[in-house]
This record gives C-alpha cells, structure tokens and sequence, in this order.
C-alpha cells in the first residue's frame, strides 16, 4: 500500500514517438477512470490500462467466500 488513501492504484500505458509511457495514477472510484481515459490522449494510442487495489481492509489472501461469511 502507498502513502495515499485512494482505493485503486491505476497504470496506464500510451504509446508514443519515442516509445510506451506510463502513468500511475490513484483513485477512489473506479467510475472517475472514465472522465481520465475520455479526456487523457487519444485512445487509440492506449496500449495498456491495469487497475489494482491499493491495500486492503481485510487480510490478505482472503476469499470471497471467507469475506462473505463475516469471518
């Protein structure tokens, strides 16, 4: 986990002249990823976008099922 509270750790990858670029970028809500990839380069030089979560409220290595039942 990073030193900031957003949920969701977010990498883009654009391509362009001199090669692919990066950008991380942290977020709270996975809907605010629409407005950054509308209004970010054009599209169509998107080469990769990963979104991760950015630590977690309940151990690690929990499974859905085990979250599920409160455990």
């Amino acid at each position: 986990m990073t030193d900031t509270a957003e949920r969701w750790k977010v990498s883009i990858t654009y391509l362009h002249d001199n090669g692919p670029r990066e950008t991380v970028i942290y977020i709270d809500e996975i809907a605010e990823l629409d407005a950054i990839i509308e209004h970010g380069p054009d599209w169509n030089a998107l080469v990769d976008c990963r979104i991760t979560l950015n630590g977690r409220s309940s151990p690690e290595g929990w499974t859905v099922e085990q979250l599920a039942a409160g455990y």
